[in-house]
């Protein structure tokens, strides 16, 4: 069943009606995101919203008229960027980055498998050269950079997005033309153990993914610093829609791939 136009417009704007209901919810939801992307911690971006969604109440005033521009007023509050721990960078990038190297392992396991089957050979083994090396480095290294400057990123993506995917686009096909061309090499691995330590990795960095996701390890929910009367706080013991759905397509995009470059290496080499 197809959502209606304004079951898909409660759900983008659902932690903004919910905080600030009085607010424009264009207007919460762009002071709501660059305090995102400047890094604010849930509990603080909430607050500041519940102050915006007071005086709008109070004055009756709506937010553009009393704070001008969503962008401008939430870079004038200055307010402080959450603290980096010792093991954030391993846990936001750790499932990632071990599910992208089982996902190639696996691949590079199985598709020598189906073609020495095909070729009648007997002994299967995956040639590792200097170009798939590379593609890991150039993966890992990629997604640190994304980690470093995320907001900067984010900010491109969000301000030119048809030049965010075209820039995107080039750096993925010289990286994969770079891995096709160093050929050289390095050594010779029997194919089945390597297929099956891609599969083991592949479910270790998902199971983990699954791990983070069910304990809230990485959540930063909004909060409101002044919970409704007589109601549990939402924000605490639930997602939006849309955080659910991203958290989802975080955990499963790689086993997805794994699955369809499986299905798709067996209907055409394995013929």
């Amino acid at each position: 069943m197809t959502r209606t136009s304004e079951e898909r417009t409660a759900a983008r704007y659902e932690i903004e009606r919910r905080l600030a209901p009085h607010v424009d919810e264009r207007w919460a939801e762009a002071f709501v995101i660059e305090l995102r992307l400047l890094d604010v911690a849930g509990g603080s971006l909430g607050a500041a919203l519940a102050e915006v969604e007071s005086h709008c109440v109070e004055s009756g005033e709506s937010a553009a008229d009393a704070f001008g521009d969503p962008v401008a007023y939430a870079r004038s509050l200055g307010l402080p960027p959450q603290r980096e721990g010792r093991w954030d960078a391993v846990q936001v990038l750790g499932p990632v980055g071990t599910q992208f190297v089982g996902l190639l392992v696996l691949g590079w396991g199985v598709s020598s498998i189906v073609l020495a089957r095909r070729e009648g050979g007997a002994d299967p083994g995956v040639e590792v050269t200097f170009g798939m090396l590379a593609l890991l480095v150039a993966f890992e290294v990629a997604i640190m950079l994304f980690y470093r400057h995320s907001s900067a990123v984010l900010r491109s993506v969000l301000g030119r997005p048809v030049v965010s995917v075209v820039v995107l686009t080039g750096l993925v096909a010289a990286v994969a033309v770079g891995a096709v061309l160093l050929d050289g090499v390095l050594v010779t691995l029997p194919a089945w153990p390597v297929a099956v330590a891609g599969a083991l990795v592949l479910v270790g960095g998902t199971a983990w993914s699954l791990v983070q996701a069910r304990r809230g390890t990485l959540e930063d929910p909004i909060l409101s610093p002044v919970p409704t009367a007589g109601a549990v706080d939402e924000e605490r013991v639930g997602k939006g829609a849309g955080e659910r759905l991203l958290s989802a397509s975080v955990t499963w995009i790689f086993p997805l791939l794994a699955l369809a470059s499986l299905g798709a290496t067996w209907l055409v080499a394995g013929r």
